[in-house]
């Protein structure tokens, strides 16, 4: 793993990601996107943490956390079967003043407190809390425990508004190059994957669609 990620930084020709820094999607989401009137459709944020760098992103069907070389193999994956003006954009805010040790500690702290939790909009769509939470939500509640900022009903906020909201504060957008996968996956593991990712994705949504009863 620690070969791949040095292989991918170098691959992007970009330092290592601050942490705390926002990475945000342009074209992964054409439902967000048309809704919120924005380009954005995603927000993580990437902290390192044993050699290594890790995103944090609320996404169907739950929080999780992943390491940035399969993170953009994912995103790779979803670009080998689009079209060049349909490739999805990673779009990086690195803060200007590094946040501190401390600083990190209270966001990392709540980030892993929210792995597993329910990816949700129904408190988007409602205006209110849930027990579920979307990908803003997520990003802006933690940069809120930093102490840096003090967003408000982060329920309400979407990818767009966030990027707007953080950008005058941070260095200038820098767009990060998604690094071409190695090679092809045989077809049954391309097979196994998606089945798996079609289980989560129908999961989520009936769950998301019965959440809505309540």
């Amino acid at each position: 793993m620690h070969a791949l990620l040095m292989w991918t930084l170098l691959a992007v020709g970009a330092s290592p990601l601050p942490d705390g820094t926002p990475l945000f999607l342009e074209n992964c989401n054409s439902v967000v996107e048309y809704t919120t009137r924005g380009e954005i459709g995603h927000v993580s944020l990437a902290f390192n943490e044993g050699g290594e760098t890790w995103v944090y992103e609320a996404t169907p069907g739950e929080v999780r956390r992943i390491a940035l070389a399969d993170y953009y193999a994912e995103l790779a994956r979803i670009n080998r079967r689009r079209d060049d003006d349909e490739q999805v954009r990673v779009w990086a805010l690195r803060p200007r003043q590094a946040y501190t040790v401390d600083e990190v500690a209270k966001m990392r702290a709540f980030l892993s407190d929210q792995l597993g939790r329910r990816y949700s909009v129904r408190g988007y769509v409602r205006t209110k809390p849930g027990d579920g939470i979307h990908c803003a939500e997520l990003a802006s509640t933690a940069l809120n425990r930093s102490g840096r900022y003090g967003f408000e009903n982060c329920e309400k906020i979407h990818p767009q508004a966030l990027y707007a909201a953080l950008k005058p504060g941070h260095m200038a957008p820098q767009e990060l190059t998604i690094p071409a996968l190695a090679k092809k996956e045989p077809w049954c593991a391309r097979a196994q994957r998606r089945t798996g990712e079609w289980f989560t994705w129908c999961g989520w949504s009936c769950q998301e669609a019965w959440s809505w009863c309540w």
